[in-house]
């Protein structure tokens, strides 16, 4: 490699994310094809018999008349590959079979040659089968490498044979050990400073703990599910070394520090001593999605961090973050060639104060990551008719994530970052079309967010978005991510696939341009040493006037590629915990709510037996969801309701405890203090409001008013009856529902369904969280199906 191609990134200003290793990653970034592929073991689908495994996932006994299978290309639009002839070669006896686009044209043992062409999907699918082995010797060490090779002092370009190079060829047949890589990504990836292997590395729900069980050179493949995906550090930090680029490398969340420390070793022995390197916890600890959020929560409630356990989970990830970059700096002895670097959601300043300072944690970080995605808004993105649709949503003020306010959100954290002496990079970051209630890659709005994404203006806002986020005091921006194909779970690569020409990719062109035209412009960013930032001695409790609530219309998953996400996925909250016993009770009652809940986990409303006292023996139900928004614990919001009926009433109470009840400042009674009633009267609960008994109340505590949710029956008032009792530390809402108002004939056994929000601003603007008793995210309003069940009782 010459000088001028090791250094072609030394002043690039972004970085790239490496996508999952499977068989159907158009980044393709080996040059073995098989080191892509569907793992035997979990090719279910494609294998037949009894079949046994070796250390390394080679099948070394296959039963009579069973084939164990694999998938080493999948989905491939036409031309990410080289079409035409493909060397198979593999040591041991046995027999081989090509199904798919792969077909056998000739073959000895240990090398086959194979055709792979697209058929008239223009889609490439290819499938190998071991039909038979001899246990003596099985097949195993597979390689599906193209034809040709490359120059030694050029691995970015593929050459047809040795003519091309001037006594340096190195064929792919011979040399693919050495080679590894394929040319067309290193040619992709060389433009970026920095790469980040969160992905590539198999960091997401993994639960590796021991050094022992690392990835490894030797196994079958590298791809597969999550947990068991995976490339080897070795390759991982060639690959760096290569491209001259400096590696950033996520730890996995269980990892001992036996795993930790060595890992570090390796890094420090085999990286280029000219490169930085970024070291980060896990990925997305906050992100209550995934299991590494679960694990950190679990370990912050069982160390007593905090008495809520999300605010746990956070404090323990600021902990063991520190714990990690301090196994580095040993390690590295002190060289400031280690990055250090803690991450968390970009809507949320609160959450970033509390990372950074707990136990002093920002003196030991170098860097805070946040991943400023533009779309604008889900709901609105879902009405779009038209590319122009989408872009007016991605643009307008008004949506939470446009353009604009995804600035201003930079802008936000850039002073938190600054605040406490640290860097303020991106860890991901671009534009997030994406629905994934969608169930087809065809289904509405999928093909809109296709086709935005090919759309000149698409570079347009990858322009203004890198420009603002230079403005607004970022350094480096990790973009997500590398070449992969648009599907239903998003359209986040700067290219369909890694030969598509620039031409055809604007967001890659606007990062090229961008790059071009901005030399990294923070101090230290192209040399070899970090240079750090003073620390200021700065606190939480200092900070906490400027705190901001968490955005729950960020995106909170990371986008699963290739494979269904186990769960619905969308502005979902973070991992539903039950929230810890209130340290004083509600105003409507002196001990904890005794909860009756019946017939499948329907509440029990009693029927009131003294019409002097409707609450005499009536059961109680506390509100533990998080909505939206963030509740700082049940000192800053707690709430319960009770009910009663008789024969001509539905009698309610809801007891709120707020440390600042009353913040009224807004036009929209949901943005302030306020209670929400959403009632299925006949317990019909489908999907969508029947215009006839599904009610949705919303109580205006400024104006004493109740406002009927747009998706209401369309009547012109319900002859409720409400008061609101205040008290110093919150207040006591007693309602009134006439049966009769409601079309309902009440009698014991009824099922109705029934659910209680109340929101919470504390400082004035827009609302800073939302409690709910029974719905699991934000979209009652329009969905009976999330309301609970209640039965009315005896």
């Amino acid at each position: 490699m010459t000088p001028a191609e090791a250094f072609y990134n030394s002043h690039s200003a972004l970085g790239t994310n490496t996508n999952e290793i499977m068989d159907d990653d158009s980044s393709v970034p080996f040059i073995d094809l098989m080191k892509m592929s569907l793992p035997f073991r979990e090719a279910r689908q494609l294998n037949k018999g009894h079949i046994e495994y070796d250390r390394n996932g080679w099948p070394k006994k296959i039963a009579q008349g069973g084939q164990a299978g694999t998938r080493f290309v999948s989905k491939l639009p036409a031309g990410t590959i080289p079409s035409g002839k493909y060397i198979v070669l593999y040591e041991g006896e046995g027999k081989l079979d090509y199904r798919n686009d792969a077909a056998l044209v000739e073959g000895v043992l240990g090398r086959d040659i194979i055709n792979l062409d697209p058929g008239k999907d223009n889609e490439l699918n290819a499938t190998l089968f071991i039909l038979a082995t001899n246990p003596a010797n099985p097949i195993r060490n597979i390689r599906i490498l193209p034809l040709g090779g490359i120059c030694a002092n050029n691995p970015f370009q593929r050459v047809a044979g040795a003519g091309q190079c001037s006594g340096n060829y190195l064929s792919f047949e011979q040399h693919s050990s050495k080679i590894i890589f394929n040319p067309d990504y290193l040619t992709y990836m060389r433009d970026f400073r920095v790469i980040r292997f969160m992905n590539m590395s198999g960091i997401t729900r993994n639960p590796v703990y021991a050094w022992e069980d690392r990835a490894s050179i030797d196994q079958q493949t590298w791809g597969g599910a999550e947990g068991i995906r995976g490339a080897p550090m070795e390759v991982m930090v060639e690959l760096a070394n290569r491209l001259h680029a400096d590696p950033w490398f996520s730890m996995p969340h269980a990892a001992s520090n036996d795993f930790i420390r060595r890992f570090a070793e390796y890094v420090q022995a085999n990286l280029e001593p000219t490169l930085k390197v970024y070291v980060e916890y896990s990925n997305e600890v906050w992100n209550g999605v995934f299991t590494q959020h679960a694990f950190a929560k679990q370990q912050g409630v069982q160390m007593g961090l905090d008495p809520d356990p999300n605010q746990a989970a956070y404090k323990f990830y600021s902990k063991r973050s520190v714990d990690v970059f301090g196994i580095w700096e040993q390690v590295f002895r002190g060289n400031k060639r280690v990055v250090r670097v803690m991450s968390g959601l970009i809507g949320s300043t609160r959450m970033s104060k509390t990372i950074l300072s707990y136990n002093g944690a920002y003196r030991f970080t170098d860097a805070y990551a946040v991943a400023p995605y533009v779309y604008g808004d889900a709901n609105a993105l879902r009405q779009a008719r038209s590319v122009s649709d989408i872009f007016r949503v991605m643009t307008d003020p008004k949506y939470p994530h446009s353009l604009p306010n995804e600035i201003k959100l930079i802008e936000k954290q850039a002073e938190v970052a600054k605040s406490f002496g640290v860097d303020l990079i991106a860890y991901e970051g671009g534009q997030h079309l994406v629905d994934m209630t969608t169930k087809s890659d065809a289904q509405h709005p999928n093909p809109l967010f296709y086709a935005a994404n090919r759309h000149p203006q698409m570079a347009a806002i990858y322009r203004d978005l890198l420009t603002g986020w230079k403005q607004a005091g970022g350094k480096l921006f990790v973009h997500f991510s590398s070449p992969r194909i648009y599907r239903k779970y998003g359209s986040f690569g700067t290219k369909e696939y890694i030969t598509q020409p620039d031409a055809q990719a604007p967001k890659h062109k606007a990062l090229l341009e961008f790059t071009r035209a901005n030399r990294c412009w923070w101090n230290g960013c192209s040399g070899d040493t970090l240079v750090r930032q003073a620390k200021p001695a700065v606190t939480l409790e200092a900070m906490k006037t400027q705190s901001e609530p968490l955005d729950a219309t960020a995106p909170q998953y990371e986008p699963i590629h290739g494979e269904p996400p186990p769960f619905p996925m969308g502005n979902i909250p973070p991992e539903d915990a039950p929230l810890p016993p209130a340290e004083t009770t509600l105003v409507t009652m002196r001990t904890m709510p005794k909860e009756q809940y019946v017939a499948g986990g329907n509440a029990l409303i009693r029927q009131a037996r003294n019409p002097a006292d409707v609450w005499a023996e009536a059961s109680a139900y506390q509100l533990r969801n998080v909505l939206n928004g963030k509740i700082d614990g049940t000192a800053d919001l707690a709430a319960m309701w009770q009910a009663s009926w008789d024969q001509q009433h539905l009698y309610l109470r809801i007891g709120v405890e707020d440390d600042r009840p009353g913040v009224s400042d807004s036009t929209l009674p949901w943005e302030d203090d306020a209670v929400e009633l959403y009632l299925d009267a006949d317990g019909s609960m489908s999907q969508q409001y029947d215009q006839r008994n599904d009610f949705h109340f919303i109580f205006d505590l400024k104006a004493g008013k109740v406002v009927l949710g747009k998706n209401s029956p369309k009547i012109d008032r319900v002859p409720l009856k409400h008061s609101v009792t205040r008290s110093g530390n919150g207040y006591v809402l007693d309602v009134t529902l006439p049966w009769a108002g409601l079309g309902i004939d009440p009698r014991a056994g009824q099922r109705m369904g029934l659910d209680i929000h109340v929101n919470d601003d504390d400082d004035g603007g827009d609302r800073d969280g939302k409690l709910a008793w029974k719905a699991k995210q934000d979209e009652a309003w329009r969905n009976p199906a999330l309301f609970g069940g209640v039965i009315l009782g005896e």
